[in-house]
């Protein structure tokens, strides 16, 4: 590995290897010549759907495909499959138990007021094989509203020591019929008129209330395009929006915008001159940011445009407490954070004025000019970032160590560097980065989906059992998400999925599968998503944000049926497929 570089302080660069551009991150993300033929062709082959069954549901539901090309080089795919079942049912439910013993008191209470309570068994299973637990659920109806009803019936006559969400059986995550709707966009890397754009909300307001996908392909005048990778989506201070902003490594046309949470895969895209764009999905991904002085001090920059002084979502390297690992939709801290934020937070308005609730310490902040130059220091937060400059923010011992170098005039550097498994990548506009999760294409999904942070113990809190008894009244009760342990509802329940892979012969594939919504769509399992992308052809695939966050635009039109109620969410950035 060759020395960090400095770079000016207008831009955070990536530092990369010459080679990266000519032959992938490392070989285990290098794209692969096609297997199927010993001569080269002339031309890529135009990637089409398989024309087996998609492993969804059963064999012999019915399917229909259809597609249509985009642009040169670029095919557009929708694939509907199977249809609801007589045996598909709403319920009121419970809580989840980990042990059906637990469940021995609210079992009791509901037959006591005369209702017929049953645990219906998770679909899945720990990583010892062991069942995750049981949904304590009462009656099947054919409605949401009539599985409302009888949820309100259950508080009232359990004086709200019960109080029951609805839950539909199919998305459980058990045998289903469907329905499912899945889009599939098709980049040949030789033939495609089109860059693959990484565009953060808004072209610089991190920070911000996020971006819709329609919006930003609206506003860039895209082909196409879907969500990308993780953001903040944390609100303690009851702002109008959560400040949002991605969460993992993220580099922008040679930018770094968001730091490593350390461990994770994501994927690298190469935007060339000539020909369509190329990927590479690497198993890990690293990042480091250090600030040095003239006299030789150094610090090291946990995060970038991070909203929230001291809480770091999703832990991993930029946190301290509960843990340094990552935990997915978990919440950690860190009460010696430094944070740099640079003219893409809030638009370059400010920089952020938030602290951790539980922080008690002194907080500072440094403004720095573009020749590297401390142009003021203060102790309020808030400050905008100097024209081509940046504000470092800190607690703790860095609050201090940035309020010992605030003279005017003291001199900083800013040095950065990206890796792709192990290899490093050079300050290129050409590169964009994406850190996601989990990498769908290991071959033990499940065990390595927890080294990266999405197991069934995520955070060190399973979240099962203090969910069940949220529902006995405690914090948060009512709420529909107390009513399973987080794996169970991530990893083993379906929703909303969006993914990328790359093919064979460097086909990118960027995939949606519509979630949440019976009737219409019911999602994929992380299991069922990895399955999906081998189905399509992906010899490396990556899940990226899902849930609420999935969606699709083709054409100005969102084909992707977003779940959450309120409409299309907005989110904290989103790949783009631009004409040149």
């Amino acid at each position: 590995m060759r020395a960090p570089t400095a770079f000016p302080a207008q831009a955070l660069h990536v530092a990369l290897l010459a080679s990266l551009a000519l032959s992938g991150c490392a070989g285990s993300v290098r794209p692969s010549t096609p297997s199927r033929s010993t001569t080269a062709p002339a031309a890529q082959q135009r990637w089409q759907p398989p024309h087996g069954e998609a492993p969804l549901g059963p064999a012999g539901l019915r399917q229909n495909v259809a597609t249509r090309a985009l642009a040169p080089g670029i095919v557009y795919a929708r694939i509907e499959r199977g249809a609801a079942a007589a045996a598909d049912a709403w319920t009121a439910n419970v809580g989840f138990y980990r042990d059906p013993h637990a469940a021995r008191a609210d079992r009791e209470a509901l037959a006591a007021a005369g209702f017929a309570p049953r645990l219906d068994a998770s679909a899945g299973t720990d990583l010892a094989g062991a069942s995750l637990g049981s949904y304590l659920s009462v009656g099947r109806f054919a409605t949401r509203d009539e599985a409302g009803q009888a949820a309100a019936r259950i508080a009232a006559a359990t004086a709200d020591r019960l109080r029951p969400s609805v839950r539909n059986t199919t998305l459980a995550g058990g045998p289903a019929d469907g329905p499912w709707i899945v889009n599939v966009l098709a980049i040949a890397p030789k033939r495609a008129d089109a860059r693959l754009a990484l565009a953060l909300p808004g072209g610089d307001d991190l920070g911000g209330g996020g971006e819709t996908v329609s919006a930003a392909a609206a506003r860039l005048g895209a082909l196409a395009g879907v969500n990308g990778g993780f953001f903040s989506n944390v609100n303690p201070f009851a702002a109008p929006h959560p400040p949002r902003s991605p969460v993992g490594a993220t580099v922008v046309d040679g930018r770094l915008v968001a730091t490593a949470l350390g461990g994770r895969p994501g994927v690298v895209i190469e935007n060339r001159r000539r020909g369509g764009p190329r990927a590479w999905i690497a198993s890990r991904l690293a990042t480091q940011v250090r600030v040095l002085d003239a006299r030789g001090g150094a610090a090291t920059v946990a995060a970038i445009n991070r909203p929230i002084l001291g809480t770091a979502v999703n832990c991993g390297e930029p946190a301290s407490a509960p843990t340094r690992q990552p935990a997915q939709d978990a919440m950690c801290t860190n009460f010696d954070d430094l944070v740099l934020y640079d003219a893409s937070y809030l638009r370059g308005a400010a920089s952020n004025t938030r602290v951790d609730a539980g922080y008690r310490g002194a907080s500072y902040q440094l403004q720095v000019d573009a020749r590297g130059r401390v142009v003021g220091g203060q102790a309020q937060l808030g400050a905008p970032a100097p024209p081509g400059g940046y504000v470092l923010q800190g607690l703790g011992t860095q609050a201090q160590w940035l309020s010992q170098r605030s003279a005017p005039g003291t001199r900083l550097r800013i040095r950065s560097q990206v890796q792709a498994d192990g290899r490093t990548i050079a300050p290129a506009a050409a590169f964009s980065v994406v850190e996601a999760g989990p990498l769908l294409s290991a071959p033990d999904l499940a065990a390595n989906a927890a080294r990266e942070g999405f197991g069934p113990n995520v955070g060190g809190d399973d979240r099962g059992e203090a969910a069940a008894a949220a529902n006995r009244g405690g914090p948060g009760a009512g709420r529909d998400v107390s009513n399973h342990g987080w794996y169970e509802g991530w990893y083993v329940n379906r929703n909303g999925r969006t993914a990328i892979g790359t093919t064979a012969d460097g086909t990118i594939l960027l995939v949606e599968i519509a979630g949440r919504q019976p009737g219409l769509s019911l999602g994929a399992s992380i299991p069922e998503t990895a399955a999906v992308m081998r189905w399509l052809g992906a010899v490396r695939s990556l899940n990226l944000d899902g849930g609420g966050s999935s969606g699709m635009v083709v054409d100005g039109v969102q084909v992707g049926h977003p779940s959450d109620a309120g409409g299309e969410r907005a989110v904290g950035g989103t790949l783009l497929l631009l004409p040149r």
